[in-house]
C-alpha cells in the first residue's frame, strides 16, 4: 500500500489543514489525477476520479512508513464519511486519496482549488 496521500484542498501546503499532516511529511511534489473537480460551497473541495475525467490538480504528499496507521487514522477522521479512501496512481505515484461518496448536482465544478473561502 502507498506511504503517500495525494492532496487537493484543504490539506494542501499552505492551505487550512496542511498543518495536520504537515508533521508526517517527509516529501511532496505536484501531482494530478484524472477526474472531476468540485466547489461544495461549504469551504472545502470535492472530487471524483475517473479515468477521462479532467485533471484534478494537487500534491503528493510521502510520510514515512512507520507513520501510515497514524497518518490514515488522522485522515479517515478529517475526512469523515462524506469521502471514501481509495488508491489513485497520479503523475508523481501511487497514493492513498479520499474521493467524494455523491456529487451534488449544486457543486460547481472547478479547475484547482484556490482555498479564498476555506472552513
Amino acid at each position: 500500500m502507498p506511504d503517500a496521500v495525494f492532496v487537493y484542498g484543504t490539506l494542501l501546503p499552505g492551505h487550512l489543514r496542511w498543518p495536520l499532516l504537515a508533521p508526517f511529511a517527509t516529501n511532496h511534489a505536484p501531482a494530478s489525477v484524472p477526474g472531476h473537480l468540485y466547489d461544495t460551497g461549504n469551504g472545502w473541495p470535492a472530487a471524483r476520479f475517473t479515468e477521462g475525467g479532467d485533471s484534478v490538480p494537487g500534491r503528493w504528499v510521502a510520510w514515512a512508513p512507520v507513520d501510515a496507521a497514524v497518518v490514515l487514522a488522522l485522515l479517515d477522521e478529517v475526512e469523515g464519511p462524506t469521502f471514501a479512501r481509495i488508491v489513485v496512481v497520479t503523475t508523481a505515484g501511487p497514493a492513498w486519496t479520499y474521493e467524494c461518496r455523491t456529487v451534488d448536482p449544486a457543486w460547481e465544478r472547478i479547475a484547482r482549488w484556490d482555498g479564498l473561502a476555506e472552513r
